[in-house]
């Protein structure tokens, strides 16, 4: 297929792409007289929380009653608005980027308080230290997520040492070099770039006691061009790996843009729809970057 096919083939495409569309899914908050119902929700970055009215009159405001001016506590300083039968609903995006979260509460009702918790996305992944042995020996994680080595109990004396060996020319313990034991049971080292991070163990290296940690970077889906945003050149891109042999990006997960785990014809069907026709957004992670833990055959690399 040449290039001036892939326009024709995008122009038919963009006739035949339904516009399915989809609503984003909100948590929510039920304001009662006397309660939110729940006080407590837990979001993803850029998602939003719907606070809906059921009875009293109240405000939804952000920070805490007596929060300190230039605190994220701070009453009002992110919203303040009124919540009754005139303004039965409001609709807030949080933007994030977690770990943390933003108290809110009533003016009316002071007493009445939550808070909306903002996830980091962020894992720890656990790999025991026990019968001279990594196991697992090979973990595939996300920037920002974290590994723990935890040594069993009774176990003999070993390090967690980041490297191919201890020969001078691997850089050995060049990120880490730690004691594993019963004095020091537990290790644990957040990854915040991707890439392939081998580890062994200085006693048992011999023994063939390694490992290495697969750090896959966060992505945003529909993006194939890895340039931070979704236009046509995505759809282009799909499509040249598809029938072109152009090869797929670093990161054939961002090309599963309607995320049913393999690459093919729908996705830049589903992608212009998107763009073009009012179609669904593709799934999380959408619209800011983020990991896709359930697929593993579509690996997203540095």
């Amino acid at each position: 297929m040449t290039t001036a096919r892939i326009g024709r083939t995008i122009a038919i495409l963009l006739a035949a792409a339904g516009a399915d569309r989809g609503a984003a899914a909100d948590a929510e908050v039920d304001m009662y007289s006397g309660a939110f119902l729940p006080s407590t929700v837990t979001i993803d970055p850029g998602d939003s929380v719907t606070w809906i009215w059921m009875k009293g009159t109240h405000t939804v405001t952000s920070g805490l009653p007596g929060g300190a001016p230039g605190t994220p506590d701070e009453p009002g300083k992110l919203f303040d608005v009124p919540l009754d039968e005139a303004h039965p609903s409001f609709r807030y995006a949080f933007p994030g980027p977690g770990p943390g979260g933003v108290s809110f509460f009533c003016r009316q009702h002071p007493d009445q308080e939550g808070f909306v918790e903002i996830s980091s996305g962020e894992i720890t992944v656990r790999i025991a230290v026990v019968d001279s042995l990594f196991n697992p020996p090979e973990v595939t994680i996300f920037e920002g997520d974290s590994v723990s080595w935890e040594h069993e109990p009774g176990e003999g004396f070993h390090t967690v040492t980041s490297g191919l060996s201890s020969s001078p020319a691997d850089s050995p313990g060049a990120l880490f070099d730690q004691e594993s034991s019963d004095a020091q049971p537990v290790f644990v080292y957040r990854f915040a770039a991707p890439g392939d991070y081998p580890f062994f163990c200085r006693p048992h290296e011999m023994m063939g006691m390694k490992g290495v940690v697969h750090v896959q970077k966060m992505f945003l889906r529909g993006d194939a061009t890895g340039d931070g945003k979704l236009d046509i050149s995505d759809a282009v891109d799909i499509l040249g790996s598809l029938f072109l042999g152009s090869g797929l990006s670093a990161c054939p997960d961002s090309q599963d843009s309607n995320a049913d785990r393999r690459l093919d014809l729908t996705d830049a069907v589903y992608l212009l729809g998107f763009l073009f026709l009012g179609g669904s957004p593709p799934p999380p992670p959408f619209p800011r970057p983020g990991p896709d833990r359930g697929d593993a055959h579509l690996p997203c690399r540095a």
